[in-house]
């Protein structure tokens, strides 16, 4: 059981002017980047010399998939590249055919595309597409794509027209990059730009390098410069003979870029639509500590020390003492060796991972008033034996619980795992207490005190305002429409069975 929301999915293109130098060793770098989006499976696909696409991909990390044997194979200037954490088809991650890229071939096209996002009319989609008589292997929506795109592209050559209308008819949130059998790599991000992406360039006397990917900090790896973010609604040309230019823009009348991509999810050294990921997560800390009411109090301000749960918590942490002049100490010591945890069954089970995991480092924080911070609390059940841990073992006089994100009372439908709103504990307990479910949160939880995020903190800490951001795990009022009426019915089954 998870305890930690978990995005899904990274990608990363390449493309040189150079037809002699080959970029696989920079879609390592690149997804090696990129590690933290998705670490289920990893796969490239290049196009080498007489334009055939060739794919390679498997379960695994980056760093055990992409070998050096692996990689030595693979030569061409034109490539693209995927991280995965899977959400649609999870049954299936193990095979082949559910990992990205997703290579479509048949005996009228051939492409490669890789995928992050979801799409909210992937059952609608797939129905059309099985009438018009598609065969599915998967039950992906990638898959929907491809099989998509495919099908448009019977009709027209023209690659973003091909991907204007695909988009049209795609209701979700989405960041992808398709490379063609020409040589060419098209970048396209939704209309409501729910997902990052961005582009950059690596320029010499020898060749011109251009980039697409998930998160700048890629960019930045492999030594690139960024250029800018991929505008939502856009459709962005990569070509060795053209250079990067923009194909079409799709508008709309707002945009929805998803708040945990700044709370949570991308690297600290990304920039995300002009705002930089570090110095946003400075700026939440730095809103907790102006409103926090505890630091009136002198006699717990004079035992005070602010201790970030590793490793999210950190940058919030340090924000918060900076802006309360209190001192930043690394109360809990993680294991780096320890993977990952979240899927555990029994609570007792639960309890061992987390002792293994952390660890208090008692001589800082015995006797003390910690101020604890962190991003999120999604089923609370990790952060109640946190705050045990320093208590009983850590000997901590009280533990004040400070949350960088508002509370997530609502599941999201727009790619990112987040579980259903009864697992929710902010949500679930706000059903059954009303008002009052901070308290009862924080009772749960085992803290002395609680304090969340504000949403109006939050927006001000991001630099966007509503009509720019998508709230809805924290609002429960959703952009898309198709979903909106999803989460509604959904409400309704709960109410009927309560």
């Amino acid at each position: 059981m998870r305890d930690k929301v978990k995005d899904h999915c990274a990608i990363f293109g390449v493309i040189s002017d150079d037809i002699g130098y080959s970029v696989s060793k920079l879609l390592y770098q690149g997804l090696m980047a990129l590690q933290h989006r998705g670490q289920e499976s990893t796969g490239i696909s290049i196009l080498k010399t007489g334009g055939n696409i060739i794919t390679y991909k498997k379960s695994g990390l980056v760093s055990k998939v992409l070998e050096s044997k692996v990689l030595s194979q693979y030569w061409g200037n034109v490539g693209i590249g995927h991280n995965r954490y899977a959400t649609t088809g999870a049954t299936g991650y193990k095979s082949t055919d559910y990992m990205q890229p997703f290579h479509f071939k048949n005996n009228e096209i051939e492409f490669s595309m890789a995928f992050n996002g979801t799409i909210a009319n992937f059952d609608e989609v797939k129905k059309n597409m099985d009438e018009m008589g598609r065969v599915f292997i998967t039950d992906t929506d990638t898959e929907v794509i491809a099989q998509l795109i495919g099908s448009i592209a019977l009709g027209s050559e023209d690659w973003p027209e091909v991907l204007t209308l695909a988009g049209r008819l795609l209701d979700g949130s989405y960041s992808l990059i398709l490379m063609t059998s020409e040589g060419d790599i098209y970048a396209m991000r939704d209309p409501l730009g729910f997902k990052p992406l961005c582009i950059g360039e690596l320029k010499n006397t020898k060749r011109n390098i251009y980039f697409v990917a998930s998160e700048s900090c890629a960019i930045d790896v492999v030594g690139g410069d960024l250029i800018r973010d991929v505008l939502p609604g856009e459709i962005v040309h990569l070509s060795h003979q053209k250079d990067i230019h923009s194909e079409i823009i799709i508008k709309s009348n707002r945009t929805a870029l998803c708040q945990f991509e700044f709370v949570y999810f991308a690297r600290p050294d990304s920039t995300i639509d002009g705002v930089s990921v570090a110095e946003a997560r400075l700026r939440l800390g730095e809103y907790l500590a102006k409103n926090d009411p505890i630091l009136m109090n002198s006699e717990i301000r004079d035992n005070a020390v602010v201790v970030p749960v590793p490793d999210s918590g950190r940058s919030f942490a340090v924000g918060y003492a900076k802006e309360a002049k209190l001192p930043y100490v690394e109360g809990l010591m993680k294991n780096r060796y320890v993977h990952r945890t979240f899927i555990i069954p029994g609570q007792a089970k639960r309890k061992i991972a987390v002792k293994e995991k952390l660890n208090p480092i008692k001589s800082v924080i015995s006797g003390k008033d910690v101020i604890l911070l962190d991003d999120s609390i999604v089923r609370g059940t990790t952060t109640q034996q946190i705050i045990a841990l320093l208590k009983d073992k850590g000997e901590a006089k009280q533990v004040h619980l400070r949350i960088s994100s508002p509370p997530i009372i609502s599941p999201c439908y727009m790619g990112i795992d987040f579980p259903t709103k009864n697992e929710l504990i902010a949500g679930r307990f706000q059903e059954l207490y009303g008002e009052d479910y901070i308290e009862e949160i924080r009772k749960k939880t085992g803290a002395d005190t609680l304090i969340y995020q504000t949403i109006e903190c939050l927006m001000k800490a991001l630099q966007k305002n509503q009509s720019e951001l998508c709230l809805a795990c924290l609002t429960g009022i959703y952009p898309l429409k198709s979903v909106q009426k999803l989460a509604e019915m959904e409400k309704s089954i709960v109410k009927s069975r309560a």
